[in-house]
């Protein structure tokens, strides 16, 4: 069983901890300047955590996470406090990532620049950022859950990052292990 890792200002723990890691999930991926590929995803706060194994309470709720992509898993990093914390996540463990979009709400003013670009065409992605009003374009928080065989997590995020986290979860080729839902009236 692994368990969370506090990052601790000591070198030698540090490196310890980072061997671990490695050895469990790979090494971090190198960034190729002439074929970028995405290895993070945005940023998502925690609103619940499990541990099935052990009460630890390393992760703290409202914490401010991200997951980064290794060879043979997940990197979870969170922060709260200026605590960090890692849990390194094998792609074996992980038995299902959900992403829900966030009710959108979309109502246009007549003739504003959001509703001559959507009479156009163009997509509501684009379209939304020329509204008038806030009013014209609203989105509900996406919602991220994660489950493997040692931990259930749940994260929720800016709705308008729901594309940017939907196109990192797939360049991690789950295939069925991820889910895409809408929730209605999106």
């Amino acid at each position: 069983m692994w368990r969370p890792v506090g990052i601790s200002k000591e070198m030698s723990r540090k490196n310890s901890d980072e061997r671990k890691i490695n050895k469990l999930i790979g090494k971090p991926i190198s960034v190729d300047f002439k074929s970028p590929e995405t290895i993070g995803g945005p940023i998502v706060f925690l609103k619940s955590f499990t541990n099935k194994q052990d009460n630890s309470d390393l992760v703290r709720i409202n914490s401010k996470c991200n997951f980064e992509k290794r060879p043979d898993g997940l990197l979870l990093h969170t922060s709260f406090s200026n605590k960090r914390v890692v849990i390194p996540i094998p792609k074996t463990d992980i038995l299902e990532i959900k992403i829900i979009l966030g009710k959108e709400k979309i109502d246009p003013i007549f003739l504003s620049p959001m509703w001559i670009l959507l009479k156009l065409g163009v997509s509501i992605l684009y379209a939304r950022y020329f509204g008038f009003r806030f009013h014209e374009y609203s989105i509900d928080p996406m919602e991220l859950n994660v489950k493997t065989t040692e931990y259930e997590m749940n994260f929720i995020a800016n709705g308008y990052l729901f594309e940017r986290q939907l196109k990192f979860l797939k360049s991690l080729r789950y295939g069925e292990k991820l889910k895409i839902e809408r929730k209605p009236g999106a």
